[in-house]
């Protein structure tokens, strides 16, 4: 029976696809799409109105489309920069239409998927939605199209490495943005085990995009946990719409005064072959091949600025092995020593670019997407997609990604009114190491601090100080100081040596069990959700469900995280299950002037309570094209993976997760710690973090020529999440290991303190004659904290008060091919805030520009370019590395 019954699916499977595939359409168009030159227009979409079924122009322009549907109907043609025109098809055999599309960009008529779940005009969506399309991507000034996005209004960005490059959007925000979701065709890419967003390190070939949409704001009641401070969305193109081979080229110099000058190459792939419009695929392939920016600024303290280096307890900006403060009370340790006091010390800091294997910064990504049209309105789309690279992460503390990479399968149905969509992404540490450790790790192997350092430097110190010393005065602290360290140093090699290379080549390539600094991520994170529209069934007022549920699989083999033990002692994964639901009701009102909309949303995590986030927005048609725009809504988001698991020993404490789960065993919580002084404190375990926002806007067209786009957003926060150093009041014991009274611990907790910002953004752009386009925007920031604040609270607002760009540019200078595109961006100098160090970072400017030309007769386009053309190296925070200047020439082939 059960034979008899597979047998029968079987020949029913392939007799459908047969039909499916070799069906005879009952009405057969064809026709040629040029420019108003005459010149072919290439893979234009040519579609049928209200349905997915359509085409795309050859090399030569020409078309043909056979569609099993009678006439009469209407077809779209379309290609971004031109007009769409339409034609009405009444014949079953139309031919020989001659279609020739007028070059044009129209203010305002971008449409945005974002800001709602679904398609609407920008100019009506409730929130602010900022939107790059391809030709946006074409012009960019930049080598990569992911450094364009801090050009858009309310963006800044920070540099972490050539290859991570991270968004921030209103504020509290670090180079690991944790508040902000990057999602690729639909999936979440931030990496489970950290949870910092990976940027475009392995997200998605510039060859692939399609539009990259960013909403600025809290998204909670659409998108759920972390969509705290914004989402950025990167679209690839479908198979169906855009055919053929593309290929691109880039050779570039990097440049700065701290790195000198190095080479860039950059190749990418796609090809994407649709058949009978039923089966597509595509394949991409890209790689990234550079040397990236130096980090080093040896003369600035990490956590005390002002802090000089040669002092006794100086903690280098760009230095590792120093994080340890050490206090000697010297009488305590021997009366007779009581007469010198108290020293505050920290070993000897490594430069980073000694610890570091080597400055590659590199990334490939692959992917392939096969897709299938089960009929005219429903698609399934199945995608792998790979990235591999190396980089620099900074966090709490700094981590060398060499050869990280992680893989995405994804399987999606999706229709006009519905999306059923399920994800798994992996990731694997592959060579990476952590940097803080590897000083500490480094210093204690040449000469022990318990044993060796510490005796002879207070030893070295005590001579100085009484005039045993050569050549030091005695009684000079700070001359004896630096005897002390000179001759507690000296059993160290020095760098650059053989004896310093093994060292540091063994600890590197060594996981923590081992002695070494290296870790292993073996973390998966499912995700499965569905979205459902009732356009068809309910005709008052656009209602949509949504619901997801969502795995983290954490595993770091022991290395990172707290990670319980089997029989057998192999270390077993951390499991984080959340899931949400969601609805949305649109309604339009007074002769479709008024559209009105409430979101609901629902999100429960297994550690923590659940959580409800509305958003009420209203969008009112002052005229034709212009509108204003007011919401209200609620955000959250849960304490990241780190938060919630970590055991990880650095800078003489060890950071622990807050979770019960992973904390309530080591009896530091909710009044099982003291502070510095020995006085009790209590600290609850973590929380999410609340946001509540407010946001007015206003934007629109004016006399055809004049994009305007205004916002006025206040925000106010509470619950926020940071670190505590606290001490074990009672020693500990943990897998056979005694840690003792006294130990430094770094506890993740949520702040008492409540905090508010808020923020304008004005946004231009002007059509000005003959196609020249001007365009620019300003934004203001600030933060105000409630109350009072305890000593030493960090707020890590890090956004500058100002900033400002402008562009200017023209796709066609003269009807010559020629185009080009100038970019100036300046924001204002800030205070930077973080665990990894604290510092004011200085107000800069860059100006960026390319001039590209269109060589129709193969389908080329010539760029040439460079950023930071009239300006020095630059820093966007604390502890990164110095930005210089790019110089490229690509040449890319469609």
């Amino acid at each position: 029976m059960k034979n008899t019954f597979t047998k029968t699916a079987l020949i029913a499977l392939v007799l459908f696809v047969f039909s499916v595939q070799y069906s005879v359409g009952q009405t057969t168009i064809s026709g040629n799409l040029s420019d108003s030159g005459g010149e072919a227009l290439i893979g234009a979409n040519v579609i049928i109105k209200g349905t997915t079924t359509g085409t795309v122009t050859d090399v030569n322009g020409n078309f043909t489309l056979a569609v099993d549907q009678a006439p009469p109907f209407t077809i779209l043609v379309s290609m971004v920069g031109y007009a769409t025109e339409s034609r009405e098809i009444k014949n079953a055999t139309t031919t020989g239409l001659n279609i020739k599309m007028e070059e044009k960009s129209i203010l305002g008529q971008e449409v945005v998927v974002s800001a709602s779940r679904v398609e609407e005009s920008i100019l009506e969506s409730p929130v602010t939605v900022e939107k790059i399309d391809i030709l946006g991507i074409q012009q960019s000034t930049a080598p990569s199209f992911f450094e364009s996005i801090s050009n858009l209004k309310g963006v800044t960005t920070s540099t972490g490495s050539l290859t991570f490059n991270s968004v921030n959007t209103r504020g509290f925000a670090t180079v690991a943005n944790v508040r902000f979701v990057t999602l690729v065709d639909g999936m979440d890419i931030a990496a489970p085990l950290l949870n910092f967003p990976t940027g475009n390190l392995v997200g998605i070939s510039e060859l692939d995009v399609e539009s990259v949409e960013l909403v600025p704001g809290a998204a909670s009641a659409l998108y759920g946990p972390n969509a705290f401070n914004g989402i950025l969305f990167m679209n690839s193109k479908s198979p169906f719409d855009y055919q053929g081979l593309s290929a691109q080229a880039k050779y570039g110099i990097t440049s700065s005064e701290a790195a000198g000058s190095d080479p860039l190459y950059n190749f990418s792939l796609r090809y994407a072959k649709a058949f009978n419009d039923k089966f597509a695929f595509k394949v991409n392939f890209s790689i990234f091949d550079a040397k990236d920016w130096v980090g080093n600024d040896y003369t600035h303290d990490r956590v005390t600025p002002g802090n000089q280096p040669g002092s006794p307890n100086f903690d280098g900006l760009n230095l590792y092995g120093d994080e340890t403060a050490i206090r000697l009370d010297l009488g305590a340790i021997n009366p007779g020593l009581a007469p010198y006091g108290t020293l505050d010390i920290r070993r000897t800091g490594i430069k980073e670019e000694l610890l570091f294997d080597n400055r590659d910064a590199r990334s490939l990504k692959a992917d392939v997407s096969l897709n299938y049209r089960i009929n005219d309105k429903i698609e399934a789309i199945y995608n792998y997609r790979f990235g591999k690279g190396s980089s620099v992460y900074q966090g709490a503390a700094k981590y060398a990604l060499r050869n990280f990479d992680q893989q995405f399968h994804k399987f999606e149905i999706k229709g006009d009114n519905f999306f059923v969509r399920a994800y798994r992404t992996k990731t694997n540490a592959g060579d990476s190491y952590h940097l803080d450790a590897m000083g500490g790790l480094v210093n204690e192997r040449f000469s022990p601090s318990a044993t060796e350092w510490v005796p002879t430097y207070i030893q070295s110190y005590v001579l100085a100080m009484q005039g045993y010393i050569p050549n030091v005065p005695g009684g000079t602290p700070d001359a004896a100081h630096a005897a002390a360290r000179s001759i507690a140093d000296a059993n160290i090699p020095q760098p650059g040596t053989a004896a310093f290379q093994k060292e540091v080549d063994f600890i590197r390539t060594n996981f923590f069990q081992s002695g070494g600094a290296g870790f292993k991520d073996g973390s998966t994170m499912s995700h499965f959700e569905g979205n459902y529209n009732f356009v068809n069934q309910i005709d008052w007022a656009e209602v949509q469900i949504g619901a997801n549920f969502r795995r983290y699989n954490i595993f770091s083999n022991g290395t990172i995280f707290d990670e319980k033990k089997d029989a057998d002692g192999n270390f077993q994964s951390n499991i984080i299950d959340e899931y949400g639901f969601y609805t949305q009701i649109t309604k339009r009102l007074l002769d479709d002037k008024l559209k009105l909309g409430a979101s609901l949303r629902y999100d429960q995590n297994q550690n923590f309570k659940g959580q409800v986030s509305p958003r009420f927005s209203a969008v009112y048609k002052v005229a034709e094209n212009n509108n204003i725009r007011a919401s209200f809504q609620t955000g959250f988001r849960n304490p990241d993976s780190q938060a919630q698991y970590i055991w990880f020993p650095v800078g003489g404490g060890i950071l622990l997760g807050g979770a019960v789960e992973n904390a309530a065993q080591y009896g530091l919580h909710q009044g099982g710690a003291v502070d510095s002084n020995g006085n009790d404190i209590y600290v609850d375990y973590i929380q999410p973090e609340q946001l509540t926002a407010i946001e007015i806007g206003y934007k629109g067209v004016l006399g055809g020529k004049v994009l305007i786009d205004f916002n006025y957003y206040n925000n106010s926060y509470e619950n926020f999440l940071g670190q505590q150093n606290v001490f074990s009041k009672k020693e500990i014991i943990r897998a056979g290991e005694t840690l003792p009274a006294g130990t430094l611990f770094v506890l993740h907790n949520n702040s008492d303190v409540k905090l508010a910002s808020q923020g304008i953004g004005l946004g231009l752009t002007y059509q000005l004659a003959k196609g020249y386009n001007l365009t620019g925007s300003y934004n203001w920031a600030n933060f105000k904290i409630k109350g009072t604040a305890p000593d030493g609270y960090r707020a890590g607002f890090n956004t500058p008060k100002h900033k400002f760009n402008v562009s200017l540019g023209n796709r066609n200078v003269g009807n010559s091919k020629i185009g080009f595109m100038a970019t100036f961006r300046w924001q204002d100098e800030f205070f930077w805030q973080s665990s990894f160090g604290d510092g004011t970072i200085p107000e800069f400017g860059t100006f960026d520009m390319q001039v590209n030309y269109r060589i129709e007769s193969i389908k080329s386009m010539i760029k040439i370019g460079g950023t930071n053309l009239l300006a020095g190296d630059y820093r966007t925070n604390v502890g990164s590395a110095f930005v210089g200047q790019q110089y490229y020439i690509s040449i890319t082939v469609n």
